[in-house]
């Protein structure tokens, strides 16, 4: 059939322009299509009850055509009509899902630093030894880490063979005392013969003068009073003699009693036990140390400073220090001396830093060292606010407040949103104030920033926020 045949085997009369109109009319307003129309519009198709041209895939495709259209047509004709539009959709408010404190960030002074890492040592370590050797040591009263005093006793050596020999000495100290007596007893009694010998001399001089006496007679008594005066001095030898043997005696009690107290372990200063190789039983020696102590508790830090960074390294300069293994370890120390040469193989300088007095520190622990080289302003916040990442790098949670329209109007929501940040120095609390770290990466000063509940937030959290402050 040629489009021509079809044209006119589907134009329509009078009566069928009429029926189709009616039909179209019946469609938009959301009839259907009767038997009155149908009888209107007698088809060559009898069977089926419909027009020819809306029969076969003609029909078809029409039928879908009507389809698609029909919802559009139903929708301009409502608006002509004046129908209502559809009321629109009231947008939802968000509601927080979290609870959280936030405080803003500060600009403050950061102090500039050298970072470097190094050995705790003792600043003066005093070897303790025994004063006394071939004793076996009987107790050891201290331990590794006591805090001690000069004159304590650290040890006790065996003095059982040192108290025998003094015993025996202060007995011979009595006997040299005897000894001295009866000297002095001897040299009274030659005292009195050469008395007597000398008055019987006198009265033989007189009798000699008269010529009583012969002259050998005479003679035996001046021999009698030389060999009285020989006696005397003899004696008094003796005494002599005898009061050097109980010096000598003496002399041998405090020696004895000296070893004796050398049987204690003295500590000869102030200070830490740091090293303890005494253990009762051994057999002591003058040459090998039992204790070692950290003189006056003092400690320091050796680290080590490249040559090129050496210029800004003085005396005096405060040092902050941390510790990698324990995070409640933070001090300030101050650099206490420079070495004055450069290790040539690595171009490096030692720095010993003076430690303040604290249970934590123990000679050989591994610490770092943040030398403060100047000051310069920073924005900071506190070390709470920063949580560090399972893949490295740190995160910061700002607060940004957007209007939002609600059922009772206008409505302020805040997100909560993640920021990687770079952190700078860390500024350590004190007097109760926390501790601050200061951040890199662009962080403005007064910022809101998240303190507490950050870790249970994910980026774009809706979040009600309760004020802090920094301090």
């Amino acid at each position: 059939m040629t489009y021509q045949n079809l044209q006119d085997q589907n134009l329509p009369d009078d009566d069928d322009n009429v029926s189709k109109s009616g039909l179209f009319a019946d469609m938009t307003s959301g009839g259907s299509i009767t038997g009155d129309t149908r009888r209107k519009n007698p088809g060559k198709n009898p069977g089926s009850g419909l027009p020819g041209w809306l029969s076969g895939s003609n029909g078809l495709l029409i039928g879908l055509g009507l389809g698609l259209a029909l919802p559009f047509l139903v929708s301009r004709v409502a608006a002509l009509r004046g129908a209502p539009a559809e009321a629109p959709v009231e947008e939802a408010v968000q509601t927080a899902s979290a609870s959280v404190t936030a405080v803003r960030s500060q600009t403050r002074p950061v102090n500039t630093t050298i970072t470097a890492s190094g050995t705790v040592e003792a600043f003066a370590l005093l070897a303790v030894s025994p004063r006394a050797s071939g004793l076996q040591i009987q107790a050891v009263n201290v331990r590794e880490g006591d805090r001690v005093t000069a004159g304590q006793v650290l040890a006790v050596l065996d003095d059982s063979v040192l108290q025998s020999q003094i015993e025996q000495a202060e007995a011979q100290v009595t006997a040299a005392i005897a000894d001295v007596s009866r000297e002095e007893a001897r040299a009274a009694q030659a005292r009195a013969s050469l008395a007597e010998a000398e008055e019987q001399l006198s009265r033989y001089n007189s009798l000699f003068a008269q010529g009583a006496i012969s002259a050998e007679e005479l003679t035996t008594r001046r021999t009698q009073v030389t060999t009285a005066e020989q006696s005397v001095g003899s004696a008094v030898a003796e005494i002599a003699s005898a009061e050097a043997t109980v010096r000598s005696r003496q002399a041998d009690v405090s020696r004895l009693t000296t070893q004796l107290d050398q049987t204690l372990v003295i500590a000869p200063a102030s200070g830490i036990i740091a090293e303890r190789s005494a253990t009762a039983g051994d057999t002591a020696s003058t040459s090998t140390p039992l204790f070692r102590i950290i003189s006056g508790d003092q400690l320091e830090l050796a680290v080590r400073i490249p040559q090129a960074q050496m210029a800004r390294v003085a005396v005096g300069r405060p040092v902050q220090i941390t510790s990698d293994s324990d995070a409640d370890l933070q001090l300030q120390g101050r650099i206490q001396s420079i070495d004055p040469t450069v290790d040539p193989q690595t171009r490096q300088a030692t720095v010993k830093v003076a430690l303040p007095g604290s249970d934590r520190l123990r000679p050989g622990m591994f610490l770092n060292a943040a030398i403060v080289t100047g000051t310069r302003q920073g924005v900071v916040i506190p070390a709470d606010a920063v949580l560090p990442q399972s893949s490295g790098g740190f995160v910061v949670y700002t607060l940004s407040t957007t209007s939002s329209a609600g059922n009772t109007g206008e409505e302020q929501v805040t997100t909560a949103n993640a920021r990687s940040e770079d952190e700078g120095n860390r500024i350590p609390g004190t007097d109760g104030a926390p501790a601050q770290i200061e951040l890199l990466s662009g962080l403005d000063a007064d910022e809101r920033v998240v303190i507490e509940g950050a870790s249970y937030l994910q980026d774009g959290d809706v979040v009600s926020v309760v004020e802090g402050g920094l301090e």
